[in-house]
This record gives C-alpha cells, sequence and structure tokens, in this order.
C-alpha cells in the first residue's frame, strides 16, 4: 500500500496553530486503511505485504513564523540564516511530534493488522507485522528538509528529491509554479517574498496588539494557508464578516502590502514576468475592498500555477500542484478547494484539516502498489520521467476533520 500526504504546513506555533489531534486521527486512518486494503477484489483477505508513506513537500512551514520579523530572511546566505531556519525548524518538528513519532514508531516495529485465516477471512486478535518505509520529500516552504537527512535517518524516514515505482511517480511539483520557481542562493523566489515579507509581517503585526491578535490569528491561518491569488478575497471576506476592529485591520493589511512593495523592491525576487511584476501584484493585494476581485489576465497567469507536463498512462503525484487537471493520470494535492480531482482518474481525496482555519493536508492511497520503491534525485528544472504504465486503482483515506 502507498500513501501519499502532503502540505501538513507545521509551524513553529508563534503565528499558526498546530492540531496534534490531526495527526493522530491522519494515523489511525492510515492503520485502517491498511486493513481495508487487504480485502482483495473477490472478498477475499489477505494483509498487504508493506506500506511505503511519502510526504510530498511542505511537511513543515517555517516561513509563517515571527522569526522573520528582523532583517533575517530564509533565502539569505551566511549562519545567521542558518540559525534562525535551524531554530524555527526544530520548533515546528516538536510541534509535529505526534505525526513524526507514529511514523518512526512504524518504521521500527511494523503495523500490525489482522492475520487471516486459510478460507480468505481476518483473524481479530492473530496479527501479522507489516513493514513500513517512510520518505520525506522537501517542499518549496521546507527546502532544509534536504539537509536534514542524517538525523531523520535516525528516526527511520528516507529523505529524496523524489520517489517512484513501476506506474507511479511521486514529487513536489513546485517547479510547475511561476511563484517558487527555484532561483540562485540568495535571492527568493515571489511566493518565499509573499509569505515572509507580506503574510509573516502582516501577523507579526497583528501579534503585536493584544486588542486584535485573538480574533485575527484565524485570518492569519487562512492567509498562510491560500494560494497568492485568493489572498485579497480571503482579507475582503473576513472583513465584511467583523465590525469591529475592521478598519485597523484594513489599514495594517495595505501597510503591509506596501512594505512588501519596498521589500521586494530590495530582495528582487524571482519572476518571468515581461511586466513590473512587483507593482502590479501589490496593486492586486490592496484590493480588499472589492467583493469579488477579478484578477487580470497577466496576474491570474503569473499567480496561477501552470499546467504541468503531460503524462502517459502513468500516474504522477504532485504534492505542490494544485491547477486544473491536464489529464487523468495527474493528481495534485496542492491547495486546491474541496481537494476536487479529475473522477476519471479513479482517485478519491480527503482532508484532515489541522483546524477550522486551514484546508490541511491531502492524502491519497494506492492499495497494491509495486513495492519496494527506487528513491532518486530530482533536478528542481527537471520534470519528473514519464513512463508508460496502467493507471492503478486508488482509494481514499477516510475524511478525518
Amino acid at each position: 500500500m502507498l500513501v501519499v500526504t502532503a502540505n501538513w504546513a507545521l509551524a513553529d506555533g508563534t503565528l499558526v496553530a498546530t492540531s496534534r489531534r490531526g495527526q493522530g486521527e491522519f494515523l489511525e486512518a492510515v492503520h485502517r486503511a491498511a486493513f481495508r486494503s487487504g480485502v482483495r477484489h473477490d472478498g477475499r483477505y489477505e494483509p498487504i505485504d508493506g506500506i511505503a508513506i511519502v510526504l510530498a513537500g511542505d511537511t513543515f512551514d517555517p516561513l509563517t513564523s515571527t522569526a522573520w520579523a528582523g532583517d533575517v530572511r530564509p533565502w539569505h546566505e551566511g549562519g545567521r540564516a542558518a540559525g534562525v531556519a535551524a531554530a524555527v525548524m526544530l520548533a515546528a518538528a516538536g510541534r509535529g511530534r505526534r505525526l513524526l513519532a507514529g511514523l518512526s514508531a512504524w518504521v521500527r516495529s511494523g503495523l500490525m493488522v489482522p492475520a487471516a485465516d486459510r478460507r480468505g477471512r481476518p483473524v481479530f486478535g492473530r496479527d501479522r507485522r507489516v513493514p513500513v518505509r517512510v520518505t520525506i520529500l522537501p517542499g518549496d516552504r521546507d527546502p532544509w528538509i534536504a539537509g536534514a537527512g542524517a538525523r531523520l535517518a535516525r528516526r527511520g524516514i528516507a529523505v529524496a528529491g523524489a520517489w517512484s515505482v513501476p506506474g507511479i511517480t511521486v514529487c513536489h511539483g513546485a517547479e510547475f509554479d511561476p511563484l517558487w520557481t527555484a532561483v540562485e542562493p540568495g535571492r527568493p523566489t515571489l511566493g518565499a517574498s509573499l509569505a515572509v515579507d507580506l503574510v509573516a509581517r502582516f501577523g507579526t503585526v497583528l501579534r503585536g496588539r493584544s486588542d486584535l491578535w485573538p480574533a485575527c490569528r484565524p485570518l492569519v491561518a487562512q492567509l498562510a494557508a491560500a494560494r497568492a491569488l485568493e489572498m485579497p478575497g480571503v482579507v475582503g471576506e473576513w472583513l465584511a464578516t467583523v465590525e469591529r476592529s475592521a478598519v485597523l485591520v484594513r489599514d495594517a493589511w495595505r501597510a503591509a502590502v506596501a512594505r512588501w512593495r519596498r521589500q521586494a523592491r530590495i530582495a528582487e525576487p524571482a519572476c518571468d514576468a515581461s511586466f513590473d511584476s512587483i507593482d502590479a501584484v501589490a496593486a492586486w493585494m490592496d484590493a480588499v475592498d472589492i467583493a469579488v476581485p477579478v484578477a487580470a489576465g497577466d496576474i491570474a497567469a503569473l499567480l496561477e500555477s501552470r499546467p504541468p507536463f503531460g503524462a502517459d498512462s502513468g500516474t504522477v503525484v504532485l504534492g505542490h500542484w494544485s491547477g486544473p487537471a491536464v489529464a487523468a493520470t495527474i493528481v495534485g494535492l496542492g491547495p486546491t478547494p474541496g481537494n476536487a480531482v479529475d473522477a476519471a482518474a479513479g482517485v478519491t481525496l480527503a482532508s484532515v484539516a489541522p483546524n477550522r482555519q486551514r484546508r490541511g493536508p491531502a492524502h491519497v492511497v494506492f492499495p497494491n502498489p509495486a513495492l519496494p520503491a527506487v528513491h532518486y534525485r530530482l533536478a528542481a528544472e527537471d520534470p519528473p520521467p514519464r513512463r508508460t504504465f496502467a493507471a492503478p486503482v486508488c482509494r481514499r483515506i477516510v475524511d478525518a476533520a
């Protein structure tokens, strides 16, 4: 059985809360899926041979933190930035302790499922140990995972650029998003710039206001989870639902947008647009008084993920991508409202939201892929390999939100 999960966005807790309950519910859902995957098409029960769990990027969100309120940024080179990033990641890992400890325990001891009798029926009370392997892929928000391979290996968790078996390829897929296209060291992506110098800075300002922070913390969580194209609508909708302090929050947001514009002129975030992307994005983010803002074509093209490569008959799972399906065999686990997916793919998704303000991670289960997996590194500019295999049958993890 293969379980692919993405976008847990475990933060350090300074701006966004992390639910340990959601982590436990995910582990319970995987355990149930392991038993159900043993039920074959003819109705006979046969325990699965093994489980591969792939965390397909953005397991952590070190960008949404007050740690970057000073003059150090995640994309800076040098010891100061590395030290801050390490501290934030360590705090985020602590808040994901239940998830990581549960996965690590499965790697060490396996996952117990009922054994089968000679007639193909489960025998409850007589367990069989199923080996589990866990792989974590770096995402656009937590690229530092790539350098933590030795520490994670002590927990039994492998780190890889991508994951593949015959018929299925899993990668994060941020290279298909113009906001998160990799750049040279010391220079941010446009997505990282917005996450740190707009959303996190806005949250830090609100956190300093004891009269605003309790009511506004859900707004910051929504912004941290939203795609850039949705941010003005998120703020506008929130302002429309509150009367008290709406003017103060609107002013704080617009001040944050103006501050982001100044910082972006200095940092020069990477962008392939043929127009002044900084001014255009700043104007878009400032449009919070429009009930349903409609993005101009150039902004929509810049802030929306472009369609990924065309897949053959194999299945490609992308942890980051959330655009419209261009092929039945491309599955995106990104923050699409409702986690919609093309029904022709034979895949259904469910979200286990860490809290009510965030969409939370999405998961997909492949009951019987050809394991074991082959790990390989994937260059940021290279797409996953295109292969020709029959699309597998997939099932979902039950929504535990």
